[in-house]
């Protein structure tokens, strides 16, 4: 079994090779090449795994959230997004957004944006007030992927008073995206006055965005 060669470069290897070949039949062996000594084959496995998409290394890879290495980590999430999970997976994610580390919670987060299907819950709209910038970040940005305007007074709550401009820039972002109407007037303050440039032509970004987005449904709704 390759997967258990002395060499650490031929195992990174060959788990890179059977994620390129896509069969599910390696999925075992990869689930257990997650547990390797060496980072660059958990990582490797885990890219694999994402290449397959057999659900059935969910777990595993949810557990490697909270990898000691921070490539793992990143892999994993990047996986998650690659799989079919179930609701218990999402919600095992959810749970790891309130995990002791933060570097873990933060590769939760960066799990949850990388899902095709997350929904507002406690678990998400808590995460905005950690102490971790990053966990700020990537929870917002998760919940401005949901598309859900019920995300828009915790966006806008993000965008007035976080002290990290990356976390307001990071809303103004999503604010855009969500495109609801209701941020248009706390974005126009905060292009106007924020102190961080970055932060200003975000919200500019999208007060243009949710503008032409409500003149065109306008067009529409005039055109039928």
């Amino acid at each position: 079994e390759l997967l258990a060669d002395p060499d650490p470069e031929v195992r990174r290897t060959v788990a890179d090779a059977l994620g390129k070949i896509g069969h599910q039949s390696a999925t075992t062996g990869l689930i257990a090449a997650l547990d390797d000594r060496e980072p660059a084959v958990r990582a490797a496995a885990a890219v694999a795994l994402g290449r397959i998409n057999d659900g059935s290394s969910g777990t595993a890879l949810v557990a490697h959230l909270a990898d000691a290495s921070e490539t793992v980590r990143a892999a994993s999430a990047l996986a998650l997004g690659e799989i079919r999970l179930t609701a218990a997976h999402v919600k095992q994610i959810l749970r790891l957004l309130h995990h002791p580390d933060a570097a873990v919670r933060v590769a939760a987060s960066r799990a949850l944006l990388s899902l095709e299907a997350v929904s507002i819950s406690p678990e998400l709209t808590s995460a905005l007030e950690d102490t971790d910038a990053q966990v700020r970040q990537g929870a917002a940005a998760a919940l401005g992927e949901t598309g859900d305007a019920r995300s828009v007074p915790s966006l806008v709550h993000l965008l007035r008073n976080d002290a990290d401009g990356g976390v307001r820039a990071e809303a103004a972002f999503r604010l855009g995206k969500v495109g609801d109407r209701d941020a248009l007037g706390p974005l126009s303050a905060v292009a106007e006055k924020d102190v961080n440039h970055t932060v200003r032509e975000w919200a500019r970004w999208a007060i243009r965005q949710i503008t032409a987005s409500s003149e065109f449904d306008s067009g529409n709704r005039q055109g039928q």
